[in-house]
């Protein structure tokens, strides 16, 4: 079923692909600056909000800049799609302060250090909706 929606989601980001961009080989040692669409809904529960997510030794911590929330840490997998058209998706697994179900983000380059994705949670245990949500990224180094 996930093969399904990355599938999906590769169809609708592949009518706006701009090939002078690309999303990076690798996360490691990367912090990206995320702004989840500001539309609220049960499925984007985190709307408006500013995240901050820094990437090393397979590892994430995820912390809200601007809400009381985190910090969140896990471990992640990561892999470029579709180089020539700057597309990757990462795979994370929470670890800290909750177990939660497995999720995924999808990325779309604009430029090479900003773009669009979209963050899919599946339902299960201390998540009781599967969830989505757009944002934006911005990436930096540290």
């Amino acid at each position: 079923m996930l093969k399904k929606h990355i599938t999906m989601l590769l169809m609708t980001f592949s009518g706006f692909t701009f090939a002078n961009c690309s999303v990076p080989d690798t996360l490691e040692n990367m912090t990206f600056i995320n702004v989840v669409d500001p539309t609220y809904s049960a499925l984007n529960s985190n709307a408006g909000a500013i995240v901050k997510v820094t990437y090393s030794n397979k590892k994430y911590m995820t912390e809200f800049l601007n809400r009381e929330l985190g910090p969140f840490n896990g471990s992640y997998t990561y892999k470029v799609l579709d180089k020539d058209n700057g597309i990757g998706i990462y795979f994370g697994d929470e670890q800290f302060p909750l177990t939660k179900p497995s999720h995924s983000v999808l990325f779309k380059c604009l430029t090479n250090t900003y773009g669009m994705a979209i963050f899919t949670q599946i339902s299960g245990v201390n998540e009781p909706i599967g969830r989505q949500n757009m944002l934006t990224y911005t990436v930096t180094v540290h």
